[in-house]
C-alpha cells in the first residue's frame, strides 16, 4: 500500500506525476546554481588576495654623480 503524505492525497496523481518529472531538472538547477556560487566568491577572494599583497616595487637606479669639488689646499 502507497501511502502518501496528507497534503499532497489532496493533489491529483497527475499533478504528482508532473512534480516527479520536473525533481532532477530542479535538483540540478539548485546544485548548478550552488556551484556558480561558489565560483564566484573563489573569484573574488583570489582578486582580492592578489589586490592585498604588497607589490614588489624594483629599486630605481641610482647614478651617483661626483660633485665637483673645489681645489683643495
Amino acid at each position: 500500500m502507497n501511502m502518501q503524505p496528507p497534503l499532497l492525497a489532496v493533489l491529483p496523481s497527475a499533478v504528482l506525476d508532473m512534480t516527479t518529472d520536473f525533481t532532477p531538472l530542479f535538483m540540478g538547477m539548485v546544485i548548478g546554481l550552488c556551484l556558480c556560487v561558489l565560483a564566484f566568491a573563489f573569484a573574488i577572494g583570489a582578486y582580492d588576495t592578489r589586490c592585498a599583497r604588497p607589490q614588489v616595487k624594483r629599486p630605481k637606479e641610482r647614478t651617483m654623480s661626483v660633485p665637483e669639488l673645489p681645489n683643495a689646499a
